[in-house]
């Protein structure tokens, strides 16, 4: 069993098999066939992945098997990181330490909830200094999260949940923000980041939330929409979503505040740079 702050890279049990029959259509003959036909679909296209069966699961689970949309789940990812080259390429964990150790501004937490999925909260107002960490800093911390997030089998099933935490937001957080950054980010998860991106809540919204909304609303596709939820202050309506017993005090839930934060997860990372510098050399040919 992995102790709290370590990823957890176990196989799958019968009962997570069992989700991934059911939602992804994944049976040991379904996966072989689908690892297979992806290797040589990706050995005749121009894109340059790793096609050991452990790195094509990445790939595979989110796309339900079907080896075409696996591959095309590639092209956008190589695609994306070729736009966005200056602030991706090669990017290691130790460029984004920062904003994980000194500042705080996300955290994992160490329980799933109650479907099984990784949860994850992103501090946008109080705890952002806008003056030490850009917009694009935060960006290239949460593309380091998802290369993390992609090694264990039991999100890359159940997926990740995200909370955006705006409490204490100001006018200065606001003008830190982007449209083109916002569209960067909703690229990202729309389109070029192989997790099942099950829900976004947003809570603690203050009334100029509008601004920052109207910035992102534009780049929201239909998929996504449906599992963005708005809270404000009132947990109960994310009770509704996660239960109280998944949650810490921070958000109403029964379980001890939080008293860990990107300092204590910070080191997983560093573990895993083999993996990582082999996840920066996928791209074109």
């Amino acid at each position: 069993m992995p102790g709290p702050f370590e990823i957890d890279r176990s196989r799958p049990s019968a009962e997570l098999l069992e989700v991934a029959k059911q939602e992804l259509r994944e049976t040991p003959e379904v996966r072989a066939a689908a690892v297979e036909e992806l290797r040589k679909l990706l050995k005749a296209s121009d894109l340059n992945f790793p096609d050991d069966e452990e790195f094509l699961l990445i790939y595979l689970r989110p796309t339900k098997f079907y080896p075409e949309s696996a591959l095309k789940l590639m092209r956008n990812v190589a695609e994306f990181n070729k736009s966005y080259k200056d602030l991706l390429h090669n990017l290691m964990p130790a460029d984004v330490k920062p904003v994980f150790v000194d500042h705080g501004l996300i955290n994992i937490f160490t329980n799933r909830d109650h479907k099984g999925r990784r949860l994850m909260v992103v501090h946008m107002g109080e705890k952002w200094n806008t003056k030490e960490v850009t917009e694009d800093q935060i960006f290239r911390a949460l593309y380091t999260i998802q290369k993390l997030a992609v090694l264990e089998p039991a999100t890359q099933i159940n997926g990740a949940v995200v909370i955006y935490d705006f409490k204490g937001m100001g006018m200065g957080h606001v003008k830190a923000m982007s449209t083109s950054g916002a569209k960067r980010l909703l690229t990202f998860i729309q389109e070029a980041c192989p997790l099942r991106m099950k829900a976004v809540h947003f809570v603690n919204e203050p009334m100029i939330f509008n601004m920052v909304w109207s910035l992102f609303k534009p780049f929201v596709k239909e998929k996504l929409n449906k599992r963005m939820f708005f809270h404000g202050e009132k947990m109960a309506k994310l009770h509704e979503h996660i239960p109280k017993d998944y949650l810490p005090s921070n958000y109403g839930g029964t379980l001890p505040a939080l008293d860990y934060g990107g300092k204590e997860w910070y080191p997983v990372a560093e573990q895993f740079t083999e993996f990582i510098t082999k996840w920066n050399s996928c791209g074109f040919k």
